[in-house]
């Protein structure tokens, strides 16, 4: 699953792509044309955030490599040792 970067006037936060990316993108337009306007983000840890949207703010959306592998299972995948090596 892939995971985003959202930073909202400098703060960040990582947001699970498990919601609605075009539905989220135009609440956040909907919101900068209306002069402000709440929405609501759920994080990688499941809480709830509610940001306020105006027209003055910040925002950017990055997309993350995700899932993180796990260091021991990149070492597994890595072809570099052998049994003979140790």
């Amino acid at each position: 699953m892939n995971e985003y970067r959202l930073t909202v006037n400098g703060d960040r936060y990582v947001v699970d792509t498990d919601d609605d990316l075009a539905s989220w993108k135009s609440s956040v337009a909907d919101a900068v044309q209306r002069g402000g306007g709440f929405i609501n983000v759920i994080n990688s840890a499941g809480f709830l955030t509610t940001l306020l949207i105006t027209p003055n703010s910040t925002v950017t959306l990055q997309r993350v490599r995700s899932p993180r592998p796990e260091p021991w299972t990149q070492l597994l995948e890595d072809d570099a040792f052998t049994y003979e090596d140790f």
